[in-house]
């Protein structure tokens, strides 16, 4: 059945409440909730309308908000993600099949074709390296049919023109996290914790289809922030002109499928 974003938006509200009382949200949850919300309910909407039947795979799930609300709409979820934000048992009580793992190094630790979505967001951007591997073990967990949505910064949007033409990187400040970041070693690999690229459509396609997946769409997604009190309630209006032309909106989400054989 096809869920709507209102009510997507309503279990990850309510997902997000319920693990506030619990205190099991990580520092800065909040405002990442807020500034993804939206997003996460065309993520959930279109999964409803798109995917086959069967688990759902969330790859960099953080401390799992997104997940609390696939589980309250009745999926069957699993997750992954670097590093340990929550205790094994505090998954277990959510309900969440979650595993430790680092996607551009590690094999995801499930068979093959177990999956009918898989959805990443908000990560692919921080890959280090080639995301060729990374691809390749998304396709093998798959089901043929089953779907892969993935969001992403995109380099046009209308900020990064502003920042451009005041003498500014589009990226995160270049001497803080550039210079002079430390990298993080795993498997004797160094990795950094930043933006190392941001997207164009093109660049999703091209991805998706040396992959061995098949486009179904690219989408410029619109950007509803939630939760803006105060001066900050002065935005939404000229977000909602900027988001007039979707080729200056914030954020890219493409829609693919592995093929049926």
């Amino acid at each position: 059945m096809a869920i709507t974003k209102g009510e997507a938006a309503k279990a990850l509200s309510g997902a997000f409440d319920e693990r506030s009382r619990t205190g099991s949200l990580l520092a800065g949850s909040e405002d990442y909730f807020l500034g993804s919300c939206d997003r996460w309910s065309t993520v959930i909407a279109e999964l409803s309308k798109s995917s086959p039947a069967g688990r759902i795979l969330d790859v960099g799930t953080l401390d799992g908000v997104f997940c609390s609300a696939l589980k309250k709409l009745g999926y069957d979820v699993a997750a992954l993600d670097w590093s340990q934000s929550m205790a094994e048992s505090e998954w277990e009580q959510l309900g969440i099949d979650w595993r430790q793992c680092h996607i551009e190094a590690d094999p995801l630790p499930f068979p093959e074709g177990v999956f009918a979505a898989v959805y990443m967001g908000q990560v692919l951007e921080h890959f280090t390296y080639s995301p060729r591997k990374p691809m390749q073990e998304i396709h093998r967990v798959l089901k043929p049919g089953g779907l892969f949505i993935v969001d992403v910064p995109n380099v046009s949007e209308l900020h990064n023109f502003y920042r451009l033409i005041r003498g500014k990187n589009i990226l995160y400040d270049y001497k803080k996290h550039y210079i002079d970041d430390e990298p993080i070693f795993y498997r004797g690999l160094p990795y950094f914790d930043r933006h190392n690229r941001e997207f164009t459509a093109e660049d999703l396609r091209v991805l998706a289809e040396t992959s061995g997946f098949e486009v179904l769409r690219i989408a410029y997604l619109r950007s509803v922030r939630y939760g803006k009190r105060g001066l900050r309630r002065l935005e939404i209006p000229f977000t909602a002109l900027r988001d007039l032309i979707p080729l200056f909106r914030k954020t890219l989400m493409m829609v693919a499928r592995k093929p049926l054989k």
